[in-house]
């Protein structure tokens, strides 16, 4: 008997979680020691999907047993989305980790799961065999050293970058130095010149960034899908996450 287009798809959703998710008889209940899960979202257009970091174990690991690309990038839970703006950036997170081009940035309030869902599109390419990756806290950048100019050159050269905290200033007053503002400058230029792949976390929205530092908001939104992919997370602490009772 065929199935309809709904079970079809039903059907799908559960071929590519019983691939990855694999409970009985495993080292993890819940992902058999491979260190990742599959989250699942479709409808009847488009298949979404991305892999996740264990919420159970809490690590992930490839095959080539290269858990050390992942540097000293955060691992975090599965990303629960409650609301229709969490499921919108859910879902564009996991459409930029199937198909990664250019830049993916996400700014806005802390405690709104930025860092969380740039660790699920980080986490997936390390998955699925991609080579090169940094994760690097902005902070590093900021710190007056003599392995400064080390840090830039990596960034601007590594296939996939994450940065985390990008700009971010200990003041909700405060702003980038100007020096601050030219290191970002010449990163994303080299980034973007060279076509690499880069997962941007900030405190700071589109429309803020656009206010502080003009030119970087243009390089990202060019590279970004011409704004595609250039996010931000709602204002209020309404929005922010709150653990669940």
């Amino acid at each position: 008997m065929s199935m309809t287009p709904e079970q079809a798809w039903l059907e799908l959703n559960e071929q590519r979680i019983r691939e990855y998710n694999h409970p009985a008889s495993s080292p993890c209940p819940v992902c058999n020691g491979s260190g990742h899960v599959m989250s699942v979202w479709s409808n009847s257009e488009y298949y979404h999907g991305l892999l996740t970091i264990c919420p159970e174990c809490g690590s992930i690991r490839t095959d080539r047993d290269a858990a050390h690309l992942a540097g000293d990038a955060p691992q975090f839970g599965d990303y629960i989305d409650l609301t229709d703006w969490q499921r919108d950036l859910h879902r564009k997170a996991g459409a930029f980790a199937q198909h990664p081009a250019g830049m993916f940035y996400i700014g806005g309030q802390t405690a709104t799961g930025k860092s969380h869902l740039c660790s699920k599109i980080y986490y997936h390419l390390m998955a699925n065999g991609s080579s090169g990756l940094m994760f690097q806290p902005w902070k590093s950048f900021v710190r007056r050293s003599s392995k400064d100019w080390q840090l830039i050159e990596t960034a601007k050269g590594c296939n996939i970058l994450w940065l985390d905290g990008f700009l971010d200033v200990v003041s909700s007053t405060g702003k980038p130095t100007a020096a601050e503002l030219d290191k970002a400058l010449e990163v994303l230029d080299a980034r973007t010149t060279g076509c690499k792949i880069t997962i941007i976390s900030s405190c700071w929205t589109p429309e803020r960034l656009e206010d502080i530092a003009p030119q970087i908001a243009s390089r990202i939104e060019q590279a970004s899908g011409n704004g595609q992919y250039f996010l931000e997370v709602p204002d209020g602490k309404a929005n922010r996450w709150k653990r669940p009772a």
